[in-house]
């Protein structure tokens, strides 16, 4: 992170189940609305990508993505993480 009160950079690569994120109308065990998040992560210009060897392997490279959500390489992951400061997993 940069100077006080500063915004740090943040990148969402979406990975494996999670992928499902990125696609509308997804809610968790409680009944809340995950696009809500997704799309005010987007609203903050911060970049969310689904993989696409995982989204394709679950057959959701053709449905549409939430908007301002975009389909990731490996290889930009693997550039992300290069230039990160941090890496947070899960």
């Amino acid at each position: 992170m940069g100077r006080e009160g500063e915004k740090p950079q943040l990148d969402v690569f979406l990975m494996s189940d999670a992928t499902v994120l990125g696609l509308p109308n997804q809610q968790d065990a409680s009944g809340n609305t995950l696009q809500q998040m997704v799309e005010q992560l987007v609203a903050q210009q911060v970049p969310v990508k689904v993989c696409k060897t995982c989204a394709g392997n679950r057959g959701l490279l053709s449905l549409q993505l939430i908007g301002g959500v975009t389909v990731g390489t490996l290889a930009e992951l693997a550039d992300a993480t290069m230039a990160a400061d941090k890496v947070i997993t899960f």
